[in-house]
């Protein structure tokens, strides 16, 4: 039993003594080189609002048209509700 142990502890001992080697990029951006992300933001209002442009029918439809309705119909409810407890 003791045998056991002593070699457990020697297998023990010897974890994490190999030296592993890790493939992996580092991707890194200069301070001096900072125009590289610009292309991120640029003209970000004109493409914003050309998607806007492109699909204005889609937006409408399943945006702002459920939107409005839902908030309509809540406050109606809501109305509805105070004067029924009115009387």
């Amino acid at each position: 039993m003791i045998a056991l142990y002593g070699m457990l502890q020697r297998r023990v001992a010897r974890m994490g003594k190999v030296p592993v080697r890790l493939k992996e990029v580092v991707y890194t951006v200069s301070p001096f080189e900072v125009t590289v992300m610009s292309g991120l933001f640029k003209d970000m209002p004109k493409k914003f609002a050309e998607k806007v442009k492109h699909n204005w029918v889609d937006i409408g439809l399943f945006g702002a048209l459920p939107t409005y309705l839902t908030m309509w119909y809540a406050s109606d409810y809501i109305e509805k509700e105070k004067q029924h407890h009115r009387f």
